[in-house]
């Protein structure tokens, strides 16, 4: 006999009940399914989340604008002894730390900012920063004033990072959550891919705009996800909850659930209410940033910052970001096909990695892809010692990169802001993803500087020997992983607060 709404909130909230409807696992045709019975909180989600596809188109202007004659013309020096113009290597460092310092201050105002403005709010002073960047980025004279830019687009990249997952937590259905915090990455990606094309086409124009026009369009990227944004994304109900707005709570949850089958809106008001009621009493009705350091809340806030180190010291910066080198290396001469070639690949295992996340599940994927990432790194660092120079060796690098890639995509770049998402209680979870946020743009920032003196020739000239560098502590956070990830696919967010209150272990989530 099945339990009534009320007896059904007691048992979830205080008891820590497991729906079996939302543990089993989906194949892909049930999980087009459950996308098209809650394909209004799918749209929200795709909706918000799209803000990150501008984030990725900036990244990946700024590498690939530095080669350009008009660019470099602008914002580098001569050279008296070569008699040619050439961008100083330490301008582009200085680009590259303006905008992780700043994505740092970006993720730590956005905690606060959430919490008290709204979500929905956040989005849109984000989507105006980006405007902003870019106006900047079109009239910068000099590399200062673009430096300004890089500051605005790292506020905004901090600002976004810091939200979306927050937000697509709160306003996705359970079934579907993992899918939708996934979308994150599928988007940084398209971005990626999208300012490649557009950097192949405008670099055929004559003067300045060879480059500008690729910072314009930006603005048409920037207006669509604000078109999107504004039309399908209501604020999260849980942010609303948390303001004890009753009412808005349920005009929310009605537009982006009511018309899915069996759904009881009073039910998942009454759920979310108490939840957050429940977090109140165990934590106290203000939260600040020091509250993610005590108690439960330290170990959540620890395994939400445990993807971001793990992106980084098992192996991006050498063979993601050095993908299109090794590419070269097998003998592929067109720059934009090695492109092409790097993102396409990107972008497939993205895709991949939607179906198991709800299948299999997050922790058992992210295990599997950390497994097979570590022999493909030592593969690379093998073939930094072995036949290095030769073809067949060039050739051997491309493959294992391309397939660690593949694994990476599939797990630790999906699964990581999927985690994120999801594993802070309610009351801190702005707080919380900020940390995290805080955490990838320390990292990244680390890296950005290090990376380059592992493989300069001038410098350590290690290459793919750079590999060692990340075995070891690859092959630590992987065993780190088994211990300390939980699962949480399909469980509510009371769910997972009782089970973090009764210090389940991970294996047993």
């Amino acid at each position: 006999m099945k339990q009534d709404k009320a007896d059904l909130v007691d048992d979830v909230v205080e008891h820590g009940n497991i729906s079996e409807d939302f543990q089993e696992q989906l194949s892909w045709s049930r999980q087009l399914t459950e996308l098209k019975q809650s394909y209004r909180s799918a749209l929200a989600c795709f909706a918000c989340a799209s803000v990150a596809i501008v984030i990725g188109y900036d990244m990946n202007l700024i590498g690939s604008i530095s080669a350009d004659k008009e660019f470099v013309k602008q914002f580098g020096v001569f050279n008296e002894e070569h008699q040619a113009w050439t961008l100083p290597a330490d301008r582009q460092l200085a680009w590259t730390i303006c905008q992780f310092c700043s994505a740092i201050l970006g993720a730590v105002i956005v905690g606060t900012a959430s919490d008290r403005f709204g979500r929905r709010i956040c989005v849109f002073i984000n989507i105006a920063l980006l405007i902003i960047g870019t106006v900047v980025e079109l009239v910068a004279p000099n590399w200062g004033v673009w430096s300004v830019a890089k500051v605005i687009f790292g506020f905004a990249m901090g600002f976004m990072q810091g939200n979306t997952q927050t937000y697509v937590a709160e306003i996705a259905h359970v079934r579907i959550r993992g899918f939708m915090l996934a979308l994150f990455q599928f988007w940084l990606i398209i971005g990626v891919f999208l300012s490649s094309c557009v950097l192949e086409g405008t670099s055929r124009i004559s003067g300045t705009w060879s480059w500008k026009a690729a910072v314009v369009s930006q603005f048409g990227i920037g207006l669509i996800s604000l078109s999107l944004f504004t039309f399908l994304t209501p604020e999260s109900p849980y942010y609303l909850a948390g303001k004890g707005e009753t009412e808005k709570v349920k005009r929310v949850l009605c537009s982006l659930r009511g018309k899915e089958p069996g759904y009881i809106v009073e039910a998942d008001v009454d759920l979310i209410m108490r939840t957050i009621e429940h977090e109140k009493s165990t934590s106290g009705a203000e939260v600040s940033f020091m509250d993610c350091f005590r108690g439960v809340d330290l170990g959540r806030t620890l395994l939400a910052c445990l993807p971001m180190v793990m992106q980084q010291f098992s192996g991006w910066p050498l063979c993601g970001n050095y993908l299109t080198y090794f590419l070269a290396l097998a003998g592929l001469e067109d720059a934009f096909l090695v492109t092409v070639i790097a993102n396409v690949l990107s972008i497939f295992a993205v895709l991949l990695s939607f179906s198991p996340v709800e299948n299999i599940g997050r922790r058992p994927q992210l295990l599997l892809g950390l497994s097979g990432m570590i022999p493909c790194l030592l593969a690379i660092t093998i073939l930094g010692w072995v036949g290095r120079g030769t073809l067949a060796n060039g050739r051997a690098l491309a493959a294992f990169s391309i397939i660690w890639t593949i694994l990476y995509y599939i797990s630790l770049g999906a699964i990581g802001w999927t985690l994120v998402g999801e594993i802070s209680s309610v009351r801190l979870r702005a707080k919380t993803t900020s940390i995290a946020t805080i955490t990838n743009a320390v990292c990244n920032l680390a890296w950005a500087v290090a990376i380059s003196y592992l493989i300069n020739e001038e410098e350590a000239d290690l290459g793919p020997k750079a590999g060692v560098v990340f075995l070891g502590p690859a092959c630590a956070l992987t065993v780190m992983a088994f211990f300390v990830v939980p699962e949480t696919k399909g469980k509510t967010f009371a769910q997972l607060d009782r089970l973090f209150e009764l210090r389940t272990p991970a294996r047993k989530f």
